[in-house]
């Protein structure tokens, strides 16, 4: 009897001491598999995001053959200017059509207790998709390929690669040759899209659809 109960008391004290381990290392379980999934769905999202860029990237370079044709006998800022409008409203659209939703989505799982809220998710996934394309520019400088046929990859910016290219713009110069300063800006220039992502992420989380209150006002006016 004496020894039943000895071994009780020991197997509580045992228990209470523990049981909190234990609830650690289960909460540190948990918490990597909930970093898993987050991570793995932000992988999935950003190849998804990164397929629309290549689509926009597409687009920027139709716009700049048609808009040479078109603007042919006009001022060179006139073609720059509407590429450039064309270009940020297709990036907009597409970064908003993909990313929008993801950050609506989330906000009903945290609601529901289904994953924990991260407001920064849509900076991430825009980054992530920015990878291959950092990888090009470096790709770029690396072999000092020619900027012209970086910007024309990248008509989408083209005004604004135009601007930081200065006067070396029109010339055949290799990416090198434009020196580090232009260099960065190139780089900086990428966190454009995370940029965006991260504001579209954010209004899809709060619910806040700018496309669909101009839509509505403009047929109300």
């Amino acid at each position: 009897m004496y020894k039943t109960a000895l071994t009780a008391t020991v197997s509580i004290i045992f228990t209470e001491r523990l049981r909190p381990c234990l609830s650690l290392h289960l909460a540190g379980v948990y918490c990597i598999i909930d970093l898993g999934d987050f991570m793995k769905n932000t992988f999935k999202y950003s190849a998804k995001l990164f397929l629309s860029l290549l689509f926009v990237a597409f687009a920027g370079i139709m716009l700049a053959i048609s808009f040479a044709v078109i603007f042919a006998k006009s001022p060179k800022w006139v073609m720059l200017l509407f590429l450039e409008l064309c270009g940020v409203t297709i990036l907009i659209t597409m970064i908003w059509q993909t990313v929008y939703d993801i950050g609506f989505k989330d906000s009903n799982m945290v609601r529901t207790g289904h994953m924990k809220e991260n407001l920064y998710r849509g900076f991430i996934i825009g980054g992530i998709a920015q990878i291959p394309f950092a990888l090009a520019l470096i790709l770029f400088v690396v072999f000092n390929l020619k900027f012209s046929i970086y910007r024309f990859i990248n008509s989408v910016y083209f005004w604004f690669l135009t601007v930081i290219a200065g006067s070396g713009a029109d010339k055949a110069l290799g990416m090198r040759e434009l020196g580090v300063g232009r260099i960065t800006l190139m780089f900086l220039l990428l966190l454009v899209v995370p940029a965006i992502s991260g504001g579209v992420y954010i209004l899809g989380y709060k619910g806040i659809d700018l496309f669909s209150k101009f839509v509505y006002k403009k047929r109300k006016e």
